[in-house]
């Protein structure tokens, strides 16, 4: 046990230094310019509101990723098995266990961020003039300057980290687990299940379905934004020769590519039982009523944000620059709500079309597969 304590806090501090660095990388793409234009203009209490929403996004953003890897672990999972085998204590166990990691992961939290604590109290945040040593924790300094004080802005990170990981492991992880298992002691045997098959089966019965939206979700989201980065000197340069517009529909429709590439679910059939025709209308409406009613859960809340941001920032508006994957039509449509109603049904139309492309190819796949059969 002291071993794998110590194991660990190394993988935590590891995923805190990878979380750090993906941050950094994202801030220098996307904000560095701006950073320099507000504090030029003096408007460095608005940058200091981004900031802050950077570091909560970083927060949420690094929980999500570092669950899905909790999740993937078989060491924490055969633990949490072993420890639950003879049944019955699953809900005690799932609590233990979220408490123990999250008391880990905090401490590689806070241990990573001591530099730039003390750092932070001596000499402050040089904004536009930051040392590089600054902006690898700018997921961090945002919290900082909230509070205006380091060491502060450090426990508050602290503690709604070990909050949302806390949950995340005792609601989400160890009840996916939980249903992965092949038996309990004592129970009757079964056939052998492929914890990611149970996974899936448990999935497309509504169960944990809006978790499994959000994770395609969030992959598809940041293999755009990991893309953007990579491209970012074509972007700029693209940017330079097309219209506004233009460059947000080209955002949308590349998106769109994402998700559809990324969304691979594990169906040997269409979400309708269809017989030898497939018939789309029907089709459409399954998926509708088994999983895009999910992904339009996320789209909602997002383009409230989304609509709020831009009434508090009339020219530089971060969240809107950051979903313009999701909501291309926020710069193109400038009628409030309506930007918002339009982004929301570009973004849910297009999911399900995805989606029931899908479903048509494997419905087609399998008809095939079965005449050959036969």
């Amino acid at each position: 046990m002291k071993n794998y304590n110590r194991r660990n806090f190394l993988e935590f501090l590891k995923y805190s230094a990878f979380s750090h660095i993906a941050t950094a990388m994202l801030y220098i793409a996307i904000l560095s310019t701006a950073e320099q234009t507000y504090v030029e203009q003096g408007k460095t209490e608005e940058f200091n509101t981004i900031l802050f929403l950077v570091s909560i996004a970083s927060i949420i953003i690094s929980a999500v990723v570092m669950l899905t890897a909790h999740h993937g672990n078989s060491e924490k999972k055969m633990n949490y098995l072993n420890a639950t085998y003879e049944g019955g204590n699953e809900v005690k166990m799932a609590i233990k266990t979220a408490l123990c990691e999250s008391s880990t992961s905090t401490l590689a939290l806070l241990t990573f961020q001591l530099p730039i604590i003390l750092f932070f109290a001596k000499y402050g945040y040089g904004y536009h003039e930051a040392l590089i040593f600054e902006t690898l924790y700018i997921g961090d300094i945002g919290v900082y300057i909230f509070f205006n004080n380091s060491i502060i802005g450090a426990l508050i990170i602290a503690i709604v980290w070990f909050i949302i990981y806390t949950l995340g492991v005792a609601l989400f992880v160890a009840p996916i687990w939980n249903m992965g298992r092949i038996r309990k002691k004592g129970a009757p045997i079964k056939p052998e299940e492929n914890p990611k098959d149970a996974y899936y089966r448990h999935t497309f019965k509504n169960t944990f379905k809006i978790f499994y939206a959000l994770r395609k979700f969030s992959i598809a989201f940041l293999t755009a934004l990991g893309i953007c980065f990579i491209f970012s000197t074509f972007i700029t340069a693209l940017s330079k020769e097309i219209s506004p517009t233009a460059l947000r529909i080209i955002f949308g429709i590349f998106y769109v590519t994402i998700f559809y590439r990324i969304h691979g679910y594990r169906r040997d059939n269409s979400y309708f039982p269809h017989e030898k025709k497939f018939s789309f209308k029907k089709e459409v409406y399954a998926v509708w009523k088994e999983e895009v009613i999910y992904y339009l859960i996320i789209f909602i809340p997002l383009a409230i944000a989304c609509e709020a941001f831009c009434f508090i920032y009339t020219e530089q508006n971060m969240l809107v620059s950051l979903l313009a994957f999701i909501f291309p039509f926020y710069g193109v449509i400038n009628v409030p709500v309506l930007r918002s109603v339009v982004g929301i049904a570009w973004a849910t139309i297009a999911a399900l079309i995805c989606i029931t492309i899908k479903s048509a190819k494997q419905h087609r796949k399998v008809s095939r597969a079965s005449k050959y059969r036969r």
